[in-house]
């Protein structure tokens, strides 16, 4: 026998076999009983099942065979199609039909179920057949009652039939077949969707009805990774008794090194969106699952759980993976892999791991990756982003088409400030959703501060400029970001200052919202605060957390509940976290008594900006009260020396008389902004307006 080359062929076949076994048992049900012909009129009549008997036969009458006549020829038909089935099997020829038996070791009677199932997707004559056997109108393809006439036909074959229709059945398990939950006989089957795009003999795509959760990734694709790594996950993808858990933040390629230690087993990878399975009713969770496990047969590939860290579960003081991961591996034995974008890995008890972490390229790799997605940049520009930015590869590929797309056509080449825009739009949207973006007006000459504070920001601002370089040219090891700490009155301009560095640093600077990260939920104020410094591990923002104390206080060693436990976990993970953090961070507090000693020492910069002396109350009052709202006559030298004000005071008493002068159609003057000061500090208990407003 030869073997099937093309599917064409042996679909041909397979709807000969299946013809003349439907021919069979109608023509013998005939003899059997001369009523049996005559049935309902919504059912085809007999002449008609003679035509399309003849037709599936190839036969240029109607004539109508004898029953011995269908017999041999089916037999010889099945006998055809059986060997060149296993002549297939044996040459191990590429032919998707075959490599459905081959896959999932389908018995002889479990693939004729699938064919009888099947077939009418393509010759929908069948179902014309299938009504007139089963003397029913109402029937649309295969049930019980006709695949126990057409393959099951014999009692000792019943209980094959119930065993092959059974939930342990590669034909039910791997979802081949969906049938409904009616008893044996009265079970309604249909053959998958998917099986359908085989039989055309075109490439095998993934199901389209798991487009939304799976991606498949073919081909041996280039990517700068070490070479250690490649090594590591190509032979992890080879093990069927780990897990391999790839770790680092977006865009760092962990796909793309999953997809090529694939590639060396000559394998494709099936992304698995963890977070949308997870999120699929969980009645249908195991229905999903077994059609990925079907996928990967039918693919040849290597699962990947992507981002499995968006859909983990907290389970006492751990993150446990959701329930469908474990669904899957009760299902899959073969190599399995997740990606982790947060610093904290969840739990796997399932199986052992290999845990894979990836790291930011080094400047000169960056600096080489921007000249290579961005020929036109010159080496200078270059360098200058790779060392703003320590953002890996796929941010840098996303960035330069960015903003490649917001050109003209005829618009020139993309210069490093297109670029600087672009890498802060992909970064945004990781931040916005716990932080606000803070305008960032002012200069550093807008600052009314001592000059030891003038002098810090300074030197914050050179550190923050030149960091990587510095710290790569003399080799200095450890996380290369700067932590700075802002004490002081309120009002004395903590907060404009952070605006203030950000704008001399070219960068965005995000106050992040304290409501949105603490939360009451065990573990979820650390989840939220790894999303903020994992979001902004590149160094393209500056993180300010204002009124810090309330987050970063003082660890209890008074342990009396969960909560203390609890609350010194999330203060020493912040701890850790906060000297890791490669970027700008910047924490204010009024009360500098109530921020924990380790934290201090953690911190590159502890400024502390002293009460402003009447020199600069006298030039607060200036500056902010405009000059052509006011009466020429103002002493702000005795404004200063009489009320003991900062800045935000100053700038609050300034508004509320503009309020009062506005209303009444006058300029603002001395005495008017006595007598707003004054109200203040009646307002806070103050008897006097000596001493400090606080």
């Amino acid at each position: 026998m030869e073997p099937y080359t093309d599917v064409a062929t042996h679909v041909r076949d397979e709807l000969r076999r299946a013809w003349l076994r439907l021919e069979y048992e109608i023509r013998n049900s005939w003899r059997r009983e001369a009523s049996a012909a005559k049935v309902g009129e919504d059912v085809v009549s007999p002449d008609d099942m003679g035509r399309l008997f003849s037709q599936a036969r190839g036969a240029a009458d109607t004539q109508d065979a004898g029953v011995q006549q269908v017999l041999d020829a089916w037999l010889a038909a099945h006998e055809q199609v059986e060997g060149r089935i296993r002549a297939s099997m044996q040459a191990r020829t590429r032919s998707p039909l075959v490599d459905l038996i081959r896959t999932f070791e389908l018995t002889a009677r479990q693939w004729a179920t699938l064919m009888f199932a099947l077939l009418p997707e393509i010759d929908p004559n069948l179902v014309q057949g299938y009504r007139y056997l089963s003397r029913d109108p109402n029937v649309r393809g295969l049930d019980g009652r006709l695949l126990a006439q057409l393959v099951y036909d014999t009692p000792q074959t019943r209980s094959l039939m119930a065993r092959d229709l059974s939930a342990t059945s590669p034909l039910m398990r791997y979802r081949l077949l969906e049938s409904t939950p009616d008893s044996l006989m009265f079970k309604k089957l249909r053959a998958a969707s998917r099986l359908v795009y085989l039989l055309d003999g075109g490439s095998l795509d993934l199901d389209p009805e798991l487009a939304e959760i799976a991606e498949l990734r073919a081909g041996n694709v280039a990517g700068a990774f070490p070479q250690v790594a490649v090594d590591r996950a190509t032979a992890a993808l080879r093990s069927s008794d780990v897990v391999l858990a790839v770790q680092g933040q977006r865009g760092l390629g962990k796909r793309l090194l999953l997809q090529v230690a694939a590639a060396q087993w000559n394998q494709r990878l099936l992304l698995i969106d963890t977070k949308r399975l997870a999120q699929q009713p969980l009645a249908a969770q195991p229905f999903i699952v077994r059609a990925l496990v079907r996928e990967l047969k039918l693919l040849g590939a290597v699962p990947a759980f992507a981002e499995a860290d968006d859909a983990v579960v907290m389970d006492s003081d751990r993150d446990a993976m959701p329930a469908c991961f474990d669904m899957f591996l009760d299902e899959w034995t073969g190599p399995v892999a997740l990606t982790v974008t947060r610093e904290r890995m969840p739990r796997i008890h399932q199986r052992p791991l290999v845990h894979l972490t990836l790291e930011v390229p080094p400047l000169a790799v960056r600096a080489a990756m921007w000249r290579q997605v961005v020929p036109a940049l010159t080496e200078t520009d270059a360098e200058g982003l790779a060392g703003r930015f320590a953002i890996p590869g796929g941010v840098i590929v996303a960035a330069a088409q960015a903003a490649a797309a917001g050109r003209l056509p005829d618009a020139p080449a993309a210069v490093a400030a297109d670029l600087d825009q672009a890498v802060a739009a992909q970064l945004h949207q990781r931040i916005s959703r716990l932080g606000k973006k803070l305008p960032t007006p002012f200069d550093l000459d807008d600052l009314i501060v001592d000059d030891d504070t003038r002098a810090a920001l300074l030197e914050i601002t050179a550190a923050a400029q030149q960091r990587r370089k510095i710290r790569d040219q003399f080799k200095l090891r450890g996380a290369q970001g700067i932590s700075v700490l802002f004490s002081g009155h309120p009002g004395v301009g903590k907060t404009m200052s952070g605006t203030v560095l950000a704008r001399r640093l070219g960068l965005d600077i995000y106050e992040i919202d304290l409501s949105q990260v603490v939360s009451k939920w065990l573990g979820e104020t650390e989840k939220n605060l790894s999303d903020v410094f994992d979001a902004a591990e590149p160094g393209h923002v500056v993180l300010l957390f204002n009124e810090a104390d309330s987050l970063f206080g003082k660890r209890t060693s008074d342990v009396k509940s969960s909560n203390d436990r609890y609350a010194n976990l999330e203060t020493n993970y912040l701890l850790q976290r906060l000297e890791r953090f490669n970027g700008l961070t910047i924490l204010t507090t009024n009360l500098t008594g109530a921020i924990d000693q380790a934290f201090k020492r953690r911190f590159t910069y502890d400024v502390y900006f002293t009460f402003p002396s009447p020199d600069m109350r006298a030039e607060l009052w200036r500056r902010t009260l405009p000059e052509r709202s006011r009466k020429a006559d103002i002493d702000f030298d005795a404004l200063a020396e009489k009320y003991e004000l900062t800045g935000g005071f100053i700038k609050v008493a300034c508004e509320r008389a503009a309020y009062v002068a506005g209303a009444a159609s006058t300029d603002i003057d001395e005495e008017l902004l006595r007598a707003t000061v004054e109200r203040m500090y009646r307002e806070r208990g103050k008897l006097s307006t000596v001493g400090p407003l606080e």
